[in-house]
């Protein structure tokens, strides 16, 4: 039986977003280490002094697997579901955390020097309203991942997993191959790298100078 997030407890809640990194199977287990090792490839491209926030951390693993990439750069997070913020509070969390809405983020215009938004943005309805908003905060780097569409959906199909919905995941409402990643993301800055490991698209952008965002 699906789980209902709406209505699901916080430790539901909370093992229902930790299953991907649970997986036992040896093939998804490699999937997961390529997709943080292209992470950490645009994350050590990052200078020493940069402030970085991490939005939509979900259940955290993401931002305890980057804290180990870190050479030295402040680093926070921010997520919008209150009860896995709870969770966190609960077990502890290793930078400081703060809940906020990806489209009303309480920070100011340039506050970081590089935003993350890992795996959120195929989940969002007002996904161009989101774009502006993390454009907003950053003032220089811009480092976004989903799914690569297709492939993301025929690996799901291959497996057996959502038939009846060819294969989409439930909750991803926005596909995207890498080409088109790239001309979305185009509108916002100057693509500086665009790392693929199976099956994700991850593009690091460059932010237009004070004065130009889009």
């Amino acid at each position: 039986m699906a789980l209902d997030e709406k209505t699901a407890s916080a430790e539901e809640l909370w093992d229902y977003y930790m299953g991907k990194y649970r997986n036992q199977n040896p093939i998804a287990r490699r999937l997961t280490r390529g997709f943080f090792d292209s992470v950490e490839k645009l994350v050590r491209e990052l200078p020493t002094d940069y402030r970085i926030l991490e939005v939509g951390c979900g259940p955290g693993e993401s931002t305890r697997r980057i804290v180990d990439m870190l050479q030295g750069q402040y680093f926070e997070a921010s997520e919008f579901e209150q009860r896995l913020i709870d969770m966190h509070e609960k077990f502890g969390f290793p930078v400081p955390l703060s809940q906020e809405s990806v489209y009303e983020m309480h920070r100011e215009d340039d506050e970081f020097d590089c935003v993350l938004l890992l795996e959120v943005l195929e989940h969002l309805e007002g996904y161009e309203a989101a774009l502006r908003e993390i454009f907003r905060v950053a003032s220089k780097t811009v480092i976004i991942s989903v799914p690569n569409e297709p492939l993301w959906r025929c690996l799901n199909f291959a497996r057996g997993k959502y038939w009846s919905d060819w294969g989409n995941t439930p909750g991803h409402i926005n596909h995207w191959s890498r080409t088109s990643l790239i001309q979305l993301l185009a509108r916002h800055g100057n693509i500086v790298s665009v790392q693929n490991p199976i099956p994700w698209t991850i593009v690091m952008v460059e932010v237009p100078s004070e004065g130009t965002h889009d």
